[in-house]
């Protein structure tokens, strides 16, 4: 197997990928445990990206992530239609999961076209 060379990441993304080469995706148990070995900060800079919290798709495709950027398009369309038929409430909380869904699946899914080399259509994989 070819080693990545992350050098060209900044330290940030290298944190987060030598984590995931480390202890696998984060529905594997040895990640749960590795990540609660983890400080408050490195907790959220491993899980969450703020980016992709507030621009979704618009990040994606700034990483280069296509496909999963047209698939959360297509969901968000989904459930925009779907929403309509509710409260405003409650269709906020959706978009606001929605988009929290997003930002946790980012960074591994970097990972997995960076690193691995998988470009799969799927914007959540190794999540659940």
């Amino acid at each position: 197997m070819n080693a990545v060379d992350l050098s060209r990441f900044s330290p940030k993304w290298q944190f987060r990928f030598n984590f995931f080469q480390q202890h696998g995706a984060p529905k594997e148990p040895g990640f749960k445990q590795a990540w609660k070995a983890l400080s408050f900060g490195d907790r959220l800079k491993v899980n969450i990206n703020f980016f992709a919290f507030f621009f979704g798709a618009i990040y994606l495709f700034i990483l280069g992530m296509w496909r999963k950027a047209l698939v959360v398009i297509g969901i968000n369309i989904a459930l925009a239609v779907v929403t309509l038929f509710l409260p405003d409430i409650v269709a906020r909380a959706v978009f606001v999961a929605m988009n929290f869904l997003v930002a946790s699946s980012t960074n591994y899914s970097y990972y997995l076209e960076q690193v691995k080399g998988r470009a799969s259509w799927n914007p959540f994989e190794g999540m659940f």
